[in-house]
């Protein structure tokens, strides 16, 4: 790894690597309904979620297999963030 090369993510969907800043994450919040939520700042506690910030990504990324698969527990319809309430862009 180069030093000061930005941290670099997969996102669930496509399966490509990314740096950090391309990507946009979410995580799961059991305490909340939907249970997963955007982290706009990338810095809520537990396990990330990263996908890329665009249409395509986001609506395949919005299956319960995709967010399972990422926080390696069971996620239900009912758990996952609402896609008119998404980001266009990350940050």
């Amino acid at each position: 790894m180069i030093v000061g090369a930005a941290p670099r993510r997969t996102c669930i969907a496509c399966r490509q690597k990314a740096d950090r800043g391309e990507l946009t994450r979410f995580v799961i919040r059991p305490d909340r309904h939907p249970a997963i939520v955007h982290d706009v700042s990338a810095t809520l506690p537990g396990r990330g979620a990263w996908v890329h910030p665009d249409a395509t990504c986001l609506k395949k990324a919005l299956t319960a297999a995709s967010f399972a698969r990422a926080f390696r527990t069971k996620v239900t319809a009912s758990d996952l963030p609402r896609m008119d309430t998404e980001p266009k862009k990350s940050g």
